[in-house]
Formats: structure tokens, C-alpha cells, sequence
């Protein structure tokens, strides 16, 4: 294949439709971790607080912490007017919550590299599950089979409108799903922020969300459609 031959599949390939299938990868991954949860037993108080303990459960699967985390003193006249909102507020107060050393790249990303985890506030609630003896390997390992699924039925469903001749065509696919899927988790990151009983609040840790939430679809999403290139060729 020529060079021109490889920019006109490149810009023909349906980045669209990868896209496209990243919330329904997600939403598939969070409805698993739900029931597993509901066997487990995660999180107690109201719906939203659950629900928020739910996201970051999902999180945790992906191998992205939860940090604590607060509103920065700046942002308090901004943040507790949204938070006051009835319904969506405590959902939105996540726009303004920045995790432990957020603040900090350089020193919060060297604390992650040498293990420092307790001194980030990095805590994750799959490992805590003990209640009922679910094995936590089958929490971080619903994302994979997810997302494999999905980049399998992304490359089926659009074979034949692509030119894949190599293993690194085959990783487009899972390149597309991946740029949907961290927008996805970006997003998520704000809505299951949870505040605690004693007031602390606990999210994502948002540094390692972007390594994890682009590398978990990359890898298993191409896993997924190369099995459709293995198939066919």
C-alpha cells in the first residue's frame, strides 16, 4: 500500500462509529459491576451516594484509584450555589472538586511512581470488597471482556468498509473506541464524585484516569477486533 493509499483509508476509517460505541461499552461495564456489586454489597446511604460509590467502583476496575479530594477554598462561592441545585447539584460539584495533589502534578505523578499511594489519598473500594467473598479479579476483569466484545462487534460491523492488512491497522479500531471511551470516564469522573459521612469527598484520580481510560480500550478493543482480522484474513 502506497503512502497516499494509507492517509486515504486512514481518513475513510469511521472514527465516528468507534466512538459512537464507547458510552454503550461503558454503560455495559457499569451494569455488570452492578450486579456483582449488588451480590458483594458496596456502599450504603442514599440512592445518589450509591450510585456515585457504583461509578467509582468502575473506576477502580479499570486500575484508576479513587483520591480524596475537596473544593479548593477559591471555588467554594462558585461550587455551593451548583451543589444547592435540588437533584443535579451533588452530581455537579464534581466540576469543582480536585483530587489530593491535583494541584500538584509533578509531585502527585512522583508519588505515583514510587508508591506513595496512602500519601495521595489513593484508595480503591474493589479491593475492599470482602463481604461475601466475590474474588475481586472478577470486578477488573469486566471491563476487558466488555470492551473486547466491543471492538469485536466494531470490526465486524465495518469490515468491509475498511482496508485492514496488518496488525497496526487493526489497532485503529481500538484507537477509535478509545478516544470515545476517555470522554466517557472524563465525564464520569465529575458525575460519581461521592461525598462521605464525615464530609471528605472521594473521585477518580484524574491523572491516572487519562493513562488507564485510553489504555484499557486501546489494548482490549484491538484484542477484540483482531479476532475479526484473524477470522477474515
Amino acid at each position: 500500500m502506497t503512502s497516499d493509499q494509507t492517509e486515504e483509508s486512514f481518513a475513510e476509517f469511521p472514527w465516528r462509529a468507534g466512538m459512537a460505541r464507547a458510552p454503550s461499552a461503558f454503560l455495559a461495564v457499569f451494569v455488570m459491576t452492578a450486579a456483582v456489586a449488588a451480590v458483594d454489597g458496596l456502599g450504603s446511604g442514599s440512592l445518589q451516594r450509591r450510585f456515585a460509590l457504583l461509578g467509582i467502583a468502575v473506576f477502580n476496575a479499570h486500575n484508576i484509584p479513587a483520591t480524596t479530594g475537596a473544593v479548593p477554598q477559591a471555588l467554594v462561592p462558585v461550587a455551593d450555589p451548583v451543589a444547592s441545585i435540588p437533584g443535579l447539584g451533588r452530581l455537579l460539584r464534581g466540576l469543582f472538586t480536585f483530587g489530593t495533589g491535583h494541584a500538584a502534578p509533578v509531585s502527585h505523578v512522583g508519588g505515583i511512581v514510587s508508591g506513595r499511594t496512602a500519601a495521595i489519598g489513593h484508595l480503591s473500594l474493589v479491593t475492599q470488597q470482602n463481604q461475601t467473598g466475590v474474588p475481586v479479579v472478577v470486578y477488573y476483569l469486566l471491563a476487558p471482556v466488555a470492551l473486547v466484545g466491543a471492538g469485536y462487534e466494531f470490526a465486524d460491523s465495518h469490515w468491509a468498509e475498511t482496508t485492514t492488512e496488518s496488525f497496526a491497522a487493526v489497532a485503529r479500531f481500538g484507537l477509535a473506541i478509545a478516544a470515545g471511551y476517555l470522554v466517557v470516564l472524563l465525564v464520569g469522573s465529575v458525575l460519581f464524585t461521592a461525598v462521605l459521612v464525615g464530609g471528605g469527598t472521594i473521585l477518580a484520580d484524574r491523572y491516572l484516569l487519562v493513562v488507564y481510560g485510553f489504555a484499557y480500550p486501546t489494548v482490549f478493543a484491538t484484542l477484540g477486533a483482531w479476532v475479526v482480522y484473524r477470522d477474515r484474513t
